[in-house]
């Protein structure tokens, strides 16, 4: 009997400072997250991610109705 009291005290040793890891690795991913999120709220209010959508869309009118233009909605 005594021989497994021992066994079981040693486990909870090696183990005692796993939850503080884990707490400690889940603050740092929420506040990865919470940066990533003010990142693309500071991006989208000054207007600079509706400039890069547009820029990159390929079937923009900003240079009025042309003949790739059609193409490329007809073969999207």
């Amino acid at each position: 009997m005594r021989g497994s009291r021992a066994e079981g005290e040693g486990a909870a040793r090696g183990q005692s400072g796993q939850s503080t890891v884990e707490y400690a690795l889940v603050l740092l991913a929420f506040m990865a997250m919470l940066a990533a999120m003010a990142f693309v709220w500071h991006a989208a209010e000054g207007g600079g991610l509706g400039r890069l959508a547009a820029d990159a869309a390929s079937h923009s009118l900003a240079n009025g109705i042309t003949l790739e233009l059609v193409q490329d909605v007809a073969l999207f």
